[in-house]
């Protein structure tokens, strides 16, 4: 398997892969929150098992041939529709499953891979997801 990403667009058990995946960056954000007081004598503390700011972010690139995934993903981004779907890793199989993603970022470029044109588009969680650890 490759150690790459993939994004899957639709409800959780029927999703689809968007055909034509060429690239993908996936950004996990999450900040401690600092619970430093007078008592931690100026050492910094962390409050445990506890992350503020919780993100999927996914950055991808594909070339725009399946019409039904474009479509539902081009007025994703002019409406502001929230969609379902998740990203998997080709490594253990490792996921992130949401129900509402928000896509944003659109980029077209002309046609260079064959004669398809290439989108680019950035899904980021938006609430709750579940996230499914690695099998290896």
């Amino acid at each position: 398997m490759s150690d790459s990403y993939i994004l899957k667009i639709g409800a959780s058990g029927s999703e689809v892969v968007i055909a034509g995946q060429l690239d993908g960056t996936m950004t996990l954000g999450g900040t401690p929150v600092m619970i430093t007081n007078k008592a931690s004598g100026g050492f910094i503390e962390v409050l445990p098992d506890f992350l503020a700011g919780k993100q999927v972010v996914f950055s991808t690139t594909f070339t725009a041939s399946d019409e039904v995934a474009q479509k539902t993903l081009k007025e994703a981004v002019e409406n502001g529709t929230l969609i379902a779907g998740n990203i998997v890793s080709g490594v253990g199989a490792e996921e992130w499953q949401c129900d509402t993603w928000s896509v944003t970022g659109r980029s077209d470029s002309s046609a260079v891979q064959g004669g398809v044109s290439i989108m680019s588009l950035t899904f980021s969680t938006s609430g709750t997801y579940v996230y499914t650890p690695s099998s290896v």
